[in-house]
């Protein structure tokens, strides 16, 4: 038997009795079948009962301890697809439990790398570890990262991607790219705001032509990819980009098809600038998009809270997705996502936990109970979002908007084996009433058994197998001394801009604005 977290493309895999999950049948009750992985793919699901020549070979090689053969108990277990994280930046896994009761640009100005600098390759690899590993502890397969290289260098990124290819996680990596560097609450700052404070907020712009110079370069560079990684775009925001950065990331997804994400109506804020800076695209950020190419079946926007019913139906009618990050947007104070209108509207609905420093875990177990609950507190009436469109959004939503569909996201044959045992003798599963609803409604995280990436075991009996998780640990203890420290300093530092920061909040809360997607419409 290969070691496990090493894998083998001949490697022949039984699971044998499991209820497998398949959208199309009883999600409530999944029927027991046995599933063979032939390497890195599904090859067929069938009835235990159901012979063929395969499952007679898989018995004569465990007879004879071949070692490419194996078979996986499946009794008592509920086999899914991998789940699809499809939002998360993992430059700040390490600020976990750190922030709290922050609004959203007083959390940016102390948690965004631009003003944490340069870090040790240490570090580097061990926030990329960390998130990756707790994706995986929790049934993430397939993370796409949306990340801000500081600096953005090739070994800033090489180390980065070797932590995920060691963990052995599938990643559709963007390097996010913007070159208006002020907050997005900069234009609501008090006219008194001192230079020096006025510099940290504004930060310097950046080069556009350079930065798709060097996104461009890195997708020719790693051509062939590695295995597990994908290439995808990110603008941070269209509001955060000149029309120069937008049209060239508009010209890279067409012309190497790739996916894009971007923050769009994130915050209150981000809905005044399109009112006020947008004019002659009828101060709309989805309108804008839409003129310089950028809103194309290809496109995902992350929030989506301020969106208006007319771009709703315009992010229906190109074929574009949204991304719902529903921990980080009520962390943050940026108020509840119009779920009922983006599904009913037919978008492509994904799931993302977003930052480590605003959702504090990667686990969509939570995102899942926080799409339905929020939904029913819309309308009292039945919504029609149940539980298992909640598990569709966080499988085979999450693929397509990576741009996987097809290839992840449900167990079938020829599809990638990127699959999740979990463990139906825990307690959020006794007695098993629904699969779907109580993945959704119970599950935590803690029956997550086996987690299978490209027909590779990368955690067995809750444990990693790719990973010496005690030695991890010394070194993220080492590391954390560094960062605790350097917290601390930019605390300091930062510190006198949170006052007018505050004032500015106040001030666009007194700015009258539509929609106001605050629950029970917000404090006066």
């Amino acid at each position: 038997m290969p070691k496990q977290g090493q894998g083998a493309e001949d490697q022949l895999t039984l699971i044998r009795g499991a209820r497998v999950y398949d959208r199309a049948l009883d999600v409530h009750r999944p029927p027991v079948r046995d599933v063979i992985v032939a390497g890195s793919r599904i090859e067929s699901v069938s009835a235990p009962d159901e012979l063929s020549d395969r499952k007679a070979d898989i018995a004569a090689g465990v007879a004879q301890k071949r070692p490419a053969v194996r078979v996986i108990d499946g009794t008592d277990k509920l086999l899914i697809p991998g789940l699809v994280n499809a939002h998360y930046h993992s430059y700040d896994v390490l600020a976990k439990g750190r922030f709290e009761d922050m609004p959203f640009d007083v959390w940016a100005l102390h948690s965004q790398p631009a003003y944490w600098g340069k870090r040790s390759k240490e570090e580097l690899r061990a926030r990329t570890l960390l998130g990756a590993m707790e994706c995986v502890r929790h049934g993430i397969t397939t993370i796409q990262d949306m990340n801000s290289l500081v600096p953005q260098d090739e070994e800033t990124l090489d180390i980065i991607l070797a932590a995920y290819a060691e963990v052995g996680v599938r990643v559709v990596f963007s390097i996010a790219v913007r070159d208006i560097a002020a907050l997005d609450i900069e234009p609501f700052l008090p006219p008194t705001i001192p230079a020096e404070i006025s510099a940290i907020v504004n930060g310097k712009p950046g080069d556009a032509k350079a930065d798709l110079a060097f996104v461009e370069a890195q997708i020719k560079r790693l051509d062939p990819l590695p295995p597990r990684l994908h290439w995808a775009l990110s603008p941070s925001g269209p509001q955060r980009c000149s029309t120069p950065l937008l049209e060239g990331i508009a010209s890279l997804s067409e012309r190497y098809r790739l996916p894009v994400f971007t923050h769009v109506y994130e915050t209150r804020a981000q809905l005044a600038k399109a009112r006020s800076h947008y004019g002659a695209h009828g101060g709309s950020l989805v309108r804008y998009m839409a003129d310089l190419g950028l809103l194309t079946p290809r496109t995902t926007l992350a929030h989506s809270i301020y969106i208006t019913d007319d771009e709703i139906d315009a992010v229906a009618r190109a074929g574009s997705g949204v991304v719902h990050n529903p921990l980080a947007n009520l962390k943050l104070k940026n108020g509840v996502a119009p779920l009922l209108s983006l599904k009913r509207a037919g978008i492509n609905l994904a799931l993302g936990c977003d930052n480590c420093s605003c959702s504090d875990c990667q686990n969509l177990f939570q995102s899942m109970k926080f799409f339905t609950l929020l939904s029913g507190g819309m309308d009292a009436e039945p919504t029609g979002v149940l539980a298992q469109h909640a598990f569709e959004a966080a499988t085979v939503g999450g693929a397509h908007a990576v741009g996987l569909d097809g290839a992840i996201g449900e167990v079938k044959p020829g599809m990638q084996a990127d699959l999740v045992l979990i463990d139906l003798s825990d307690f959020a599963y006794q007695p098993l009433n629904s699969a779907a609803r109580q993945m959704v409604f119970s599950e935590t995280g803690r029956g997550v058994h086996t987690v299978m990436v490209d027909g590779t075991i990368v955690l067995q009996d809750g444990r990693l197998t790719t990973i010496d998780e005690r030695k991890f640990r010394q070194e993220l203890d080492e590391v954390m001394r560094t960062v605790d420290r350097d917290y601390e300093q930019l605390a300091s530092r930062q510190k006198p801009a949170v006052p007018y920061l505050l004032e500015a909040n106040q001030n666009l809360k007194k700015t009258k604005l539509t929609p106001n997607r605050l629950v029970g419409g917000g404090v006066e």
